[in-house]
């Protein structure tokens, strides 16, 4: 038997192998990690590695020049993955048990002549239990980056609400990464959704994430300026160029925010002699003053945004198509609050505290309240919210603010909503259960299964369980 630095070979005749051979051999298995097995085409072990040693907990003298059946029957491994190579005359890869009791992955390649015949079978062995432990590494690794991503997100959102931003939904989630991606970007942006849905609040949070965040934000509803005033507004004029005009001029908006952001909310109630002329400052990077004849040059980065289906107007000619292009290089589409219910309960405590504070108030909200307010439909959304726990804050009396006082206060719900809770004769338990029998049945038949809908509505699913029983709450869907 013949001894190498990282593997042994017998002094089987049938191996002819030239030291270069073996330089090379060796040299590869000097850093080779994995453990290696070679025997013959009729299963005689030729040579192991030294990490095979290791893995195996064998000498080479034990196994070298014996054949892998043999070994096998002494109980060196449960079942021969060589055995099986020599069966099939194909690759195998699987875990056997070793005489250690140890478990090993090991993997069998047969070499074949140029008759098909088997001559060499190469095998390497992995310890699964060293890979077990990496596993593990792994997981804790990964444990640890999930609880540092949490608590960065914690950071994030705690930096968001500065900004008025707070959310809970994965839906409003998915929106601030969109638009914290483009603010690195500098590219026109369109904002699309309904009135109220907090347009203005991500066209900052872009701006502030954006390489221009030490530069001008400059807010336009395009919508709140009379169309006789809006073109001088935006471009500014020159002094002279209508009756009435200052002396000197006037800077325009858009001057004033050279360098920064402009953000143009209700972008489509633009004239379509309007949106002609801010095509040219899109493609241009120049404005004109009304009345003026030099171009000036500016680098405003424009994000726009509408409450309206701007393809549809487009359609309709009202809006012209190559401003659209222009504008809507990043899209993103802010869903409304009725889409999105598990944004209500933080939002909720967050106009609470805002208010309290605002008023000097002491003022709360309880839970049964909260969950009312799933069931309404809130078309002016999160501004409408906003002013319905100013309301509450202000109108009531008491200091808890209860289911009864809702309707005092203006929320009119949906036809879905219990009609009983307007029973005047009606007790305040008696609405109540209404109200509970009305939110787990509607949590259900939406989110199909119960786990789903005691997340929703912040119960334990013993609970749901207990009142899906309590008030024979049917759903066929329902797991």
């Amino acid at each position: 038997m013949r001894e190498m630095s990282n593997i042994i070979f017998s002094e089987d005749e049938d191996l002819k192998c030239s030291k270069y051979v073996f330089k090379i051999l060796n040299a590869i298995l000097k850093y080779s990690f994995s453990g290696l097995w070679i025997t013959d085409g009729k299963g005689k072990v030729l040579g192991i590695s030294r990490a095979s040693e290791k893995i195996s907990e064998i000498r080479a003298s034990e196994v070298i020049g014996k054949n892998i059946m043999a070994l096998q029957g002494k109980g060196f491994f449960n079942k021969s993955i060589a055995i099986e190579v020599l069966k099939k005359k194909i690759s195998v890869i699987r875990t056997q048990k070793i005489k250690s009791g140890k478990i090993i992955l090991t993997k069998g390649q047969p070499i074949l002549d140029d008759k098909g015949n088997i001559e060499l079978i190469i095998l390497n062995d992995w310890d699964v239990t060293y890979l077990n432990k990496l596993r593990e590494k792994l997981k804790e690794s990964q444990i640890l980056t999930k609880e540092y991503r949490f608590k960065l997100s914690r950071v994030r959102i705690k930096d968001l609400e500065g900004n008025n931003i707070v959310f809970k939904s994965k839906i409003i989630k998915r929106v601030i990464e969109t638009a914290l991606i483009a603010s690195k970007v500098n590219v026109s942006i369109l904002l699309l959704g309904e009135s109220g849905v907090g347009k203005s609040l991500i066209a900052k949070l872009i701006h502030k994430y954006s390489p221009r965040a030490n530069q001008p934000f400059v807010c336009v509803n395009c919508g709140a300026i009379p169309e006789f005033l809006i073109e001088s507004e935006l471009f500014g004029y020159e002094e002279g160029s209508f009756t009435g005009a200052s002396k000197g001029g006037k800077v325009g908006i858009f001057e004033l925010a050279n360098e920064g952001t402009i953000f143009l909310d209700e972008i489509d109630t633009l004239a379509l002699k309007l949106q002609v002329k801010l095509l040219h400052v899109l493609e241009d990077k120049k404005i004109i003053r009304v009345g003026g004849t030099k171009h000036k040059k500016i680098d405003v980065r424009i994000i726009a945004a509408s409450n309206q289906n701007i393809e549809k107007l487009v359609e309709e000619k009202t809006f012209r198509q190559d401003l659209f292009y222009r504008l809507n290089v990043v899209s993103i589409f802010i869903p409304p609050l009725r889409e999105r219910p598990e944004d209500i309960p933080p939002l909720v405590n967050f106009f609470l505290d805002k208010y309290n504070k605002e008023y000097k108030k002491e003022k709360i909200i309880t839970s049964q309240v909260i969950n009312s307010l799933y069931s309404y439909n809130f078309p002016g959304n999160i501004r409408e919210l906003s002013n319905f726990v100013e309301r509450a804050v202000i109108m009531t009396k008491k200091e808890k603010i209860e289911l009864e006082h809702i309707f005092q206060l203006g929320i009119k719900f949906d036809k879905n909503f219990p009609i009983l809770l307007e029973e005047k004769e009606l007790s305040l338990k008696k609405a109540v259960d209404n109200l509970e029998h009305f939110m787990i049945e509607r949590a259900i038949k939406k989110y199909k299964n119960q786990i789903k809908a005691a997340e929703v509505l912040k119960i334990d699913q013993s609970t749901i369980s207990r009142k899906v029983k309590k008030y024979e709450i049917q759903n066929n869907d329902m797991l």
